[in-house]
């Protein structure tokens, strides 16, 4: 996402922004130049299942990632199409998904549907997460046998 300042100011001043979705991180729900995002200033504690937008401390990136635990200092954080966690602190946090545009379609954070593919996506994790290491053993394997 560019022009990280004025998107935070904006966000400040007008407690709501819309802009289009950039990045693979929350596939398949989001996709980058198709769907845009309706994102609302954080007024109190996140719940698990948000999707947050947080500034990255490393590198001062926006990032939007789902909220996996609400911890004493922060949350526990994951893009749904990404298999690393990452500790994020309350004060990192600047929004949240207030829903999402697909093609000229609002779809809100508590639409059914919505819910539903929430739930699932986060229960699959695990078997996605070990058929993922499975690929990328196959895929050294693979580079092994076609060096030699």
């Amino acid at each position: 996402m560019q022009n990280n300042a004025s998107m935070a100011d904006v966000l400040r001043r007008e407690h709501t922004i819309v802009m289009p979705f950039v990045g693979t991180s929350m596939l398949p729900m989001l996709r980058q130049g198709r769907d845009s995002v309706l994102i609302e200033e954080k007024r109190e504690r996140l719940q698990p299942l948000d999707v947050a937008l947080y500034i990255r401390s490393c590198d001062g990136a926006y990032v939007l990632h789902r909220v996996l635990s609400v911890r004493k200092d922060g949350y526990l954080i994951r893009g749904d199409n990404c298999y690393s966690d990452e500790i994020v602190s309350e004060a990192c946090v600047i929004g949240v998904l207030k829903g999402f545009y697909r093609k000229e379609k609002f779809i809100p954070r508590d639409n059914p549907h919505y819910l539903r593919y929430v739930r699932r996506r986060i229960a699959s994790y695990p078997v996605r997460r070990r058929l993922q290491k499975a690929k990328n053993c196959f895929k050294k394997l693979w580079k092994k046998i076609k060096r030699k």
